[in-house]
């Protein structure tokens, strides 16, 4: 490879959230090797985001780009004048549309990226969407990657395996970022008692992750004589923080549920707890599950194909069903405890550093596909760098 491999990344927003990280965890090793990565938000929320300063650190950009009239003339002129290698974008079906974009401009590397199943019910509206943008994706795409088998199979093709352009790149969590401590002592900052279960779910606030179950199964868990906590981390809405407070509320447990908002320190906080809840009914591979695993850190999860991925791979993951009532969670919930109690948080992080998930796996794969693009291109100077992120948008 001639000179520096330059990738434009798109994401939906740069928040505290799985792809979002998983995406910042890469940075350092990327840089190391030579690839500068800029990235592209579709939010019109929150601009550049929070996690820009880490991008900005291993010299790249963060441009926000809302989704109005104006995005394809922006994103345009911003693939004009960065000339990346490879544009890589993690926008579900929307891929097809921005890499057909990309094509246009001629960038040789055209990567989609899926991170979940998108197994929902799909009305006419969203079949016809979802049929247009998979034609521009097939067309356009140069690589196509999933964080799961089943990301391939139920977000792009049940027969992706027949696609040489498809292969599974399976999330990569770097476990030092894990281990770093939190300035907070997670008992004393809920108000929790020694005897008193500390459940703690991980997820930005939107109705799939199904955040408000967990006081129906804080209600079960106290008719058993168990007293315990819920702890939510992770970016909220409003609208769903709302259906979480009404819900512990009903239950009459409105001090026992803590939304505690996106944190980066989260691995400091799973460490402290006794069990990870997560009821999510649409994942991809959820890191929300990953993590608490990594840290040996019992966990209940919902069935669902990148859960029992994860379970083939590691201890410590209980699956329930999906749609299964608060007293089988609960009963999944002590069982998760006891297995946390009986695990060593060492032992857990060397079985996960030679497991699949570790980061310099992904980092490699990743690696691969940007150096194939960039070696392709014919030489040119390396331009200047933008500056470390834009407030204002793409103008």
């Amino acid at each position: 490879m001639t000179g520096e491999c330059r990738v434009l990344r798109v994401v939906g927003e740069l928040n505290f959230g799985g792809t979002e990280m998983r995406t910042a965890e890469l940075l350092p090793r990327l840089s190391a090797a030579g690839v500068q990565v800029h990235l592209v938000t579709l939010s019109d929320r929150i601009g550049p985001g929070p996690l820009a300063g880490v991008v900005g650190r291993h010299g790249g950009s963060v441009t926000p780009i809302p989704l109005d009239l104006r995005f394809a003339a922006r994103f345009l002129g911003l693939l004009r004048r960065l000339r990346p290698d490879v544009v890589h974008v993690d926008c579900a079906n929307f891929s097809g549309v921005l890499l057909a974009l990309a094509a246009l401009c001629g960038v040789r590397g055209r990567v989609a990226h899926f991170r979940g199943d998108d197994n929902q019910h799909r009305n006419l509206r969203r079949r016809v969407y979802r049929w247009i943008c998979g034609r521009l994706l097939r067309i356009s795409a140069t690589d196509i990657l999933g964080v799961s088998p089943s990301s391939l199979t139920f977000a792009y093709d049940s027969r992706w395996r027949d696609d040489p352009r498809c292969q599974v790149v399976l999330n990569g969590l770097d476990l030092d970022r894990l281990r770093l401590p939190s300035q907070d002592d997670l008992r004393e900052l809920i108000g929790a008692r020694p005897a008193e279960l500390v459940c703690v779910s991980v997820g930005r606030a939107s109705p799939e992750k199904r955040r408000s179950l967990l006081p129906p199964i804080l209600a079960e868990l106290r008719a058993r004589g168990v007293e315990a906590h819920a702890v939510l981390v992770g970016p909220g809405d409003d609208a769903d923080d709302e259906r979480v407070r009404v819900a512990a509320a009903a239950a009459g447990l409105a001090d026992r549920v803590h939304l505690l908002g996106p944190r980066d320190d989260v691995g400091g906080l799973l460490s402290q707890a006794d069990v990870v809840i997560h009821p999510s009914c649409l994942e991809g591979l959820p890191g929300g599950v990953l993590e608490p695993v990594a840290l040996g850190v019992g966990t209940v999860a919902a069935d669902l194909p990148g859960v029992r991925f994860i379970d083939e791979h590691l201890p410590g993951v209980t699956i329930v069903d999906t749609d299964a009532a608060p007293r089988r969670w609960a009963s999944a919930v002590c069982a998760a405890a006891a297995y946390t109690e009986q695990t060593s948080a060492s032992a857990a992080a060397d079985r996960f550093a030679r497991s699949v998930f570790a980061i310099d796996t992904a980092a490699a794969t990743h690696l691969t596909i940007y150096r194939r693009w960039a070696s392709a291109r014919p030489h040119r100077p390396v331009r200047p760098r933008p500056p470390a992120f834009s407030t204002r948008g793409e103008r």
